[in-house]
């Protein structure tokens, strides 16, 4: 058994290492978990989860349910400020209204990603801000008004649904 397992290690062939840089094939997020607590390592892991192409909307219920359960607020920010491709970025901003956790302290941070020139990143944003319903103080929304009026994106109804739900916050 050790032989078949060193053949196969020697054997040209059989393990092609570009295959681990192709994007279709593998979606990889390192999320650094250098102090993590056990709880942030469980929530690491499912966050890495939720990027595997075959996961099912079964799954991805439980997973949204362990997030919730161990308030993973900053671990998925953190996580889509790590992730390079839009795919992954949308997945894991879909995770944070699905998880139904409050993201109030993010509010510009996803009023930025709902100006983004990727129309499903962008309504997955904009989903995260109608569904923060907790107050805000007049400066941030001022400050979200101008990140959304001064945004140059593509998506100009998504924007002016943004522009919309900001303005009706404001007393």
């Amino acid at each position: 058994m050790a032989d078949d397992i060193l053949k196969e290690l020697l054997d040209d062939d059989a393990f092609d290492p570009k295959k681990l840089f192709n994007e279709e094939e593998y979606s990889t997020l390192i999320i650094k978990r250098e102090g993590f607590s056990k709880k942030e390592n469980d929530s690491a892991d499912l966050i890495e989860s939720l990027l595997e192409k075959e996961i099912t909307r079964q799954e991805s219920e439980a997973i949204f349910s362990k997030l919730k359960e161990n308030n993973s607020v900053e671990l998925l920010v953190d996580s889509i400020k790590k992730a390079q491709r839009v795919e992954q970025k949308t997945t894991l901003t879909a995770a944070c209204w699905e998880t139904g956790l409050d993201f109030t302290n993010y509010f510009l941070f996803f009023v930025e990603i709902a100006c983004n020139d990727n129309f499903l990143l962008a309504m997955e944003g904009l989903t995260v801000v109608e569904n923060i319903e907790s107050a805000l103080d007049e400066a941030t929304l001022t400050k979200a008004l101008e990140i959304a009026q001064n945004a140059k994106s593509k998506n100009k109804e998504l924007t002016g649904d943004l522009i919309s739900n900001i303005k009706s916050r404001i007393a």
